[in-house]
């Protein structure tokens, strides 16, 4: 069976499904290992920039391969690839953000659980979505 290869969109879409779909499922399943995991990282003085350097990097790249504004779950990975890079942008302009965002955030093993599975959920429309309709 040939299949044709990927637009551009297509790649970006199913790549972000992916990761929304495995990260979210490890947050859900190993919350305490990433709390551990995050909370020695979380105090380094440069965690800031490279948190905010990955997110305006990874956003950047979702933002100029897909800048996609339709009635439809597609809008999703635009939505993700603007908040990745305004959160980036702000970490590195404004690293005092970064500490105050955490102290704000609870990191208990229900709300890192909480966050994989919005991800796990997120990641299962944009498949659902890409399933009907590819």
């Amino acid at each position: 069976m040939i299949h044709e290869p990927l637009s551009r969109q297509e790649f970006v879409e199913w790549f972000l499904a992916a990761a929304l779909l495995v990260v979210g499922a490890s947050l859900l399943i190993r919350s305490r290992v990433w709390i551990q995991a995050f909370s020695g990282v979380a105090s380094h003085p440069l965690a800031p920039l490279a948190s905010g350097l990955y997110a305006l990097l990874v956003g950047i790249a979702i933002i100029l391969t897909h800048n996609v504004w339709v009635a439809d779950a597609r809008v999703l990975v635009t939505a993700i690839g603007w908040l990745a890079a305004v959160s980036g942008a702000l970490f590195l302009l404004v690293p005092e953000s970064y500490n105050l965002l955490l102290r704000r955030l609870p990191m208990t093993p229900r709300f890192v659980a909480m966050r994989g599975l919005v991800r796990l959920t997120l990641g299962g429309v944009l498949v659902g979505y890409l399933l009907a309709h590819g």
